[in-house]
């Protein structure tokens, strides 16, 4: 198994550690540096040519999507993945169309951030999702509580085929392609609220 050579770049020293702490529990993670600002960044990705490059959004001294082309520059493998507490689909179109592999949020669990190293590592861009609507948030609670299509249908006061287009909807959003992983991210978002 190849390791993925990671630089993690954030102003706030306790989620540097935080992440260095997360990530060593993975044995193909091989941290192999940390900054503090987007200038920071820029000597780190110089120096040690990580895989993968965690840079956290909002910091002083060159920010995370300003830094994004400069960084590109300074070593064309390096694949950048920003952090941010924004979920909002906008902050990850911005960071792709400057060139990162996408954005996670800092409220993503461990195994999230891992996967979303290893897809960007690999040089897949992480779809921007919409935010999901009212309806559709109550359409995966009731999923998650086990309810049948029949049972959400009556409990929203709507058709089951209404609600199946709601299941093909969240399943697209979602970028699922199954109706266990579904069932599954349901589960995953019920436990993560709880």
């Amino acid at each position: 198994m190849d390791t993925i050579r990671v630089v993690i770049v954030d102003d706030h020293a306790l989620v540097r550690q935080g992440l260095i702490r997360l990530l060593s529990a993975y044995p193909d993670i091989e941290l192999v540096g940390t900054a503090g600002d987007g200038k920071g960044a820029i000597t780190m990705v110089e120096e040690k040519s990580p895989d993968v490059l965690l840079l956290d959004i909002s910091m002083p001294n060159l920010d995370g999507l300003s830094a994004i082309p400069r960084l590109i520059e300074a070593s064309s493998g390096t694949r950048i993945l920003l952090l941010s507490i924004h979920d909002e689909p906008e902050h990850a179109q911005a960071a792709i169309a400057r060139g990162a592999g996408g954005l996670i949020s800092k409220s993503a669990s461990a195994d999230d951030l891992y996967q979303a190293i290893l897809a960007v590592s690999q040089g897949k861009c992480l779809p921007p999702t919409q935010p999901l609507t009212p309806r559709e948030r109550q359409v995966l609670a009731l999923i998650n509580a086990g309810k049948t299509n029949e049972q959400i249908a009556e409990s929203l006061s709507i058709s089951v085929k209404t609600v199946l287009r709601h299941r093909q909807r969240l399943m697209e959003r979602l970028d699922v392609h199954t109706q266990a992983g579904l069932i599954g991210y349901a589960k995953r978002i019920g436990r993560r609220r709880k």
